[in-house]
C-alpha cells in the first residue's frame, strides 16, 4: 500500500482526537508511572521518576531531540513557586477540610455524558469521568455531599 493510501486509511480510524495529551496523561496515571504535582515536594525523587518516565516512553510517546535538562530546570522552577505559594496541596484534605467548614465545593467538567469514558458512546470518547460521578472519583466527594 502506498503512503498516500496508507494515511488517508489511518485518518479515516481516528476517532477524533485533540492530540493534546490528555489520553496520554491517563494511561501514564493507570500505569502508575506518571508524574504528579505532589512529587515536584521531593526533588531528587521527582527528577528520578521524570528521567525514568522520559526512558520508557520516549518511543511510544514520539519523544524525541529535546533538552531535558533545561526542561527539569523548567520545571524546578515551577516547583519553586508552586512551594513558596503552598500551591501542591493533598487535595483530598484540602477538599475535605473546605466541605467541614461548611464551605461549598464547585466542580467544573468541561465534556457531556456522551464523552465519559464509561458511558459515552465508546470509542468517541475523552480519558476521564465527565459524569457526576467524576466529582466522586476524580475529587474523592462522597455522594452524600453532592
Amino acid at each position: 500500500m502506498d503512503e498516500a493510501r496508507r494515511l488517508a486509511k489511518s485518518e479515516k480510524e481516528m476517532i477524533g482526537t485533540t492530540k493534546q495529551g490528555i489520553g496520554p496523561t491517563y494511561a501514564s496515571k493507570m500505569l502508575r508511572i506518571g508524574l504528579r504535582a505532589g512529587d515536584l515536594v521531593d526533588w531528587a525523587t521527582f527528577e528520578e521518576k521524570y528521567n525514568k518516565f522520559i526512558d520508557s516512553f520516549s518511543h511510544q510517546f514520539h519523544i524525541s531531540n529535546f533538552d531535558r535538562a533545561s526542561e527539569l530546570d523548567e520545571f524546578k522552577m515551577l516547583r519553586e513557586k508552586m512551594m513558596a505559594d503552598n500551591m501542591i496541596v493533598d487535595s483530598l484534605d484540602y477538599v475535605h477540610n473546605t466541605m467541614k467548614q461548611g464551605k461549598r465545593v464547585i466542580a467544573e467538567g468541561a465534556n457531556a455524558t456522551m464523552l465519559d469514558i464509561d458511558h459515552g458512546t465508546y470509542p468517541f470518547v475523552t480519558s476521564s469521568s465527565t459524569c457526576v460521578g467524576g466529582v466522586c472519583t476524580g475529587l474523592g466527594v462522597p455522594p452524600s455531599k453532592i
